[in-house]
């Protein structure tokens, strides 16, 4: 995949004839990578994912004008998903409150897709607002390098059900059920589903 933004449009309440769902190719990529010659695959629906995000944007929004001080809109990352062997972060903008067209049904959303970059991170605010200890932290920064527990256990000279034991920790402190919903959730801002 080049370097160009993989994004999609959602349009929630597009009248009839006008599609709701539109992706350039590098969404495409994503989502349906290239299948060789007689094989077939099952093509993924994107439609429950732009709704899922939809409401998730559409509740900071709503969170935003609650408290108006924080100002404009927010555009932090709304989610995380694994296509094929990479991990991609999903930012969120609601479009339809920048165009001034009145009494409109329609909302449009820009899901901007990218390539999962934890160097981009800044790491030092997402420990501070969830309150990881160095240990935690250490744990987090070696999952985000794709390690497994055996590998986070011969790095940090542990044993792997020490390394087990911090990993349920991280779970319960952040609300999650998995490794990649740490992952999520330390992003996000938000507890898994």
């Amino acid at each position: 995949m080049n370097t160009s933004c993989a994004f999609i449009i959602y349009r929630s309440g597009a009248k009839a004839g006008r599609p709701p769902i539109f992706f350039n190719d590098e969404a495409k990529w994503v989502f349906f990578p290239p299948v060789p010659k007689g094989e077939k695959t099952s093509v993924p629906e994107i439609s429950p994912l732009c709704v899922k995000w939809k409401e998730i944007l559409d509740r900071r929004q709503d969170q935003i004008k609650a408290f108006p001080d924080k100002g404009g809109q927010w555009e932090g990352h709304i989610d995380v998903l694994q296509s094929w062997r990479r991990k991609y972060t999903v930012r969120g903008i609601l479009l339809s409150e920048q165009t001034p067209v009145p009494k409109r049904k329609e909302k449009s959303y820009l899901f901007i897709i990218e390539r999962f970059k934890p160097e981009s991170l800044n790491l030092t605010e997402v420990f501070r607002q969830w309150n990881l200890n160095h240990r935690e932290q250490e744990i987090v920064r070696l999952i985000l390098g794709d390690c497994g527990n055996k590998e986070i256990a011969k790095h940090l000279s542990i044993s792997i059900n020490t390394v087990k034991g911090y990993m349920k920790l991280l779970m319960r402190k952040v609300g999650a059920h998995t490794r990649a919903g740490i992952i999520s959730t330390l992003l996000t801002g938000r507890e898994e589903e």
